[in-house]
């Protein structure tokens, strides 16, 4: 993965971490669930009843977190995603 032009020039080194809620029409919720979970950094741990995902997703930079975010929205069946948490951490403090 390529880091953005903002992380080269800051240096920084980090990672983002964020939850959606995606809602989805109820008669595409399994192709949408597939769909998004074969997306690279994107994981479907969990799902009711009323066709609702929690999306986890785990990407290097902003731009990355919004292009998944965007592809997201993008899927067929897909009514909504909702961010509900965004974290950033920088890697360099981790060590």
């Amino acid at each position: 993965m390529a880091l953005s032009r903002r992380a080269l020039l800051s240096g920084a080194n980090e990672t983002h971490f964020a939850s959606l809620v995606v809602h989805c029409r109820p008669e595409a919720l399994a192709a949408a669930t597939e769909a998004i979970s074969a997306m690279p950094n994107i994981d479907v741990p969990a799902s009711d009843d009323n066709a609702k995902l929690v999306v986890m997703l785990e990407m290097r930079d902003e731009s990355e977190l919004l292009g998944g975010i965007t592809a997201i929205e993008a899927v067929p069946g897909v009514v909504s995603a909702t961010l509900v948490f965004h974290q950033v951490e920088d890697l360099e403090d981790a060590s």
